[in-house]
């Protein structure tokens, strides 16, 4: 029997999160042990050759992934087109960033210029890569078969980290996060190719490479804007700053972002194909919306604002005191990431419907305003960015739910009615927590006291105010089990 868009998506979601979470114990650990032998130094030199890439990468893609994903009548002829046309963007993108990381290295690390150069060169050999990488992501996605993801993800995982571990032990300083990053992604490629029926051919058709590339050149264009944007913060802490202060801006971000990958990207990945399927009919987005809001806002935000009370701790207990600078940057990008989960799921239902030319005009609405934030507050200090962009990102949640209320008839009013009961229980929650974290005893103890209180008190504010979120999740996981 043919399933249907429901099943798929349910199925989806639930393969999608199981993927996270297992994952998420793998990467955390591997964080802890590493972040334990190597010094902030190694991670803001990688973190810098990082941000050259990404930014870089965004051209090796085209733009095609989305646009091969929205695509309703995609065949065999899109893949191999988009498939044959990643890969010699990323050959000839390789050749300009092997000529300009010298440059590159010269601006923002005066130090380590060799090393940066190095890095820079070693870890851009994965763009070629990238291209199977890429297409074999889409066919995944695009047929809503997430349980490849679970299965790549978990074996890549686990090599990854041995491949990290074993060279950080042995010294190799930042080459152990070089060593990490490319053997994930081999390892991740290589697993996707033998699970997958489907395997690209060198095969290229100029007439499919035309219709895509012109939906994939607006993705393109927005998505290098705003990383290009998003990375002006880094650029701005690599150049005023040393490489330790981004080093403990990026780990300040590490476990929030860890946290919301658990949740958030698994409902954004399933979220967006299926909304692709019900484009048409407003209302159903409208309601598939409100679902993934409450739902998200339901478990991230419990997490996101205890995380913000307990910081001063657990960045002690995991990462020891010589990370104590970035509790600072963990507190406030918890808030930062709140306010992401509401832009997200607003920008997904415009993808979605294809107003990428839209989304594209609200890019250049956004992005002088976040240069100007960064500007004016880099200058200051690094924690002035951090706030700076807190303050950025209430202002791209207005601008991004703006044309789904016109779109949809999905109000600012409607969706803060939605989360108004999550935000206020994930506020006492973070109360409770935060008086019982001022006794004095052991760290250790107090931090695992303070943690099951919070838990204790959000599960029981949710039942005594009968959370509909709550009856829902609960539904949900007796439907998958089975259980009535």
């Amino acid at each position: 029997m043919k399933e249907s868009l429901r099943d798929k998506t349910i199925n989806g979601m639930f393969w999608s999160f199981f993927q996270k979470i297992s994952s998420q114990a793998i990467s955390f650990a591997i964080t802890v042990i590493l972040a334990r032998i190597l010094t902030p130094n190694d991670y803001g030199i990688v973190a810098l050759a990082g941000m050259l890439l990404i930014l870089m990468g965004i051209f090796s893609d085209g733009g095609l992934g989305p646009a091969l994903i929205q695509k309703k009548d995609a065949d065999e002829k899109d893949f191999n087109t988009m498939f044959v046309t990643q890969f010699l963007f990323a050959c000839i993108l390789y050749g300009i960033i092997f000529f300009i990381a010298p440059f590159f290295s010269m601006l923002f690390s005066k130090n380590d210029e060799q090393l940066l150069t190095d890095i820079i060169r070693v870890m851009a050999l994965t763009m070629p890569l990238g291209a199977l990488a890429g297409v074999q992501n889409s066919v995944v996605t695009r047929r809503m078969m997430f349980k490849w993801y679970f299965y790549s993800n978990t074996i890549s995982l686990a090599v990854s980290a041995s491949t990290g571990i074993y060279m950080a032990y042995n010294g190799y300083g930042a080459w152990a996060l070089v060593g990490q990053q490319i053997s994930n992604l081999v390892t991740s490629t290589i697993v996707i190719y033998f699970l997958l029926d489907w395997h690209p051919k060198f095969q290229f058709c100029y007439k499919r490479f035309k219709s895509l590339f012109s939906t994939g050149l607006k993705y393109m264009g927005t998505s290098f804007i705003s990383t290009l944007t998003s990375q002006v913060r880094g650029y701005a802490l690599g150049m005023k700053y040393s490489s330790s202060d981004l080093a403990y801006f990026n780990r300040g971000e590490g476990l929030p972002n860890l946290i919301c990958n658990n949740i958030d990207n698994t409902i954004q990945t399933v979220l967006f194909p299926a909304l692709v399927n019900i484009q048409n009919d407003a209302e159903a987005m409208k309601k598939a919306l409100r679902k993934a809001i409450q739902t998200s806002t339901f478990i991230l935000f419990p997490m996101l604002f205890g995380l913000a009370t307990t910081a001063d701790k657990i960045v002690v207990v995991l990462y020891t005191e010589r990370w104590a600078p970035c509790i600072p940057f963990m507190q406030i990008t918890c808030f930062c990431f709140a306010i992401g989960i509401m832009c997200n799921v607003n920008l997904q239902a415009l993808k979605a419907r294809g107003l990428i030319g839209l989304i594209l005009k609200l890019e250049f609405i956004k992005k002088p305003i976040l240069l100007a934030v960064i500007i004016g507050t880099m200058f200051i200090s690094p924690i002035a960015i951090a706030w700076g962009m807190l303050f950025f990102n209430i202002f791209v949640y207005l601008i991004n739910s703006y044309p789904n209320k016109k779109n949809i008839g999905y109000s600012y009013k409607d969706q803060i009615l939605d989360i108004l009961p999550n935000t206020l229980q994930a506020l006492f929650m973070a109360a409770v927590v935060y008086v019982v974290g001022m006794i004095e005893m052991n760290i250790h103890a107090l931090l695992a006291i303070q943690i099951f209180t919070g838990i204790a008190v959000y599960i029981a504010t949710s039942l005594l105010f009968k959370n509909k979120t709550l009856s829902y999740i609960v539904h949900y996981i007796k439907e998958k089990t089975g259980k009535k």
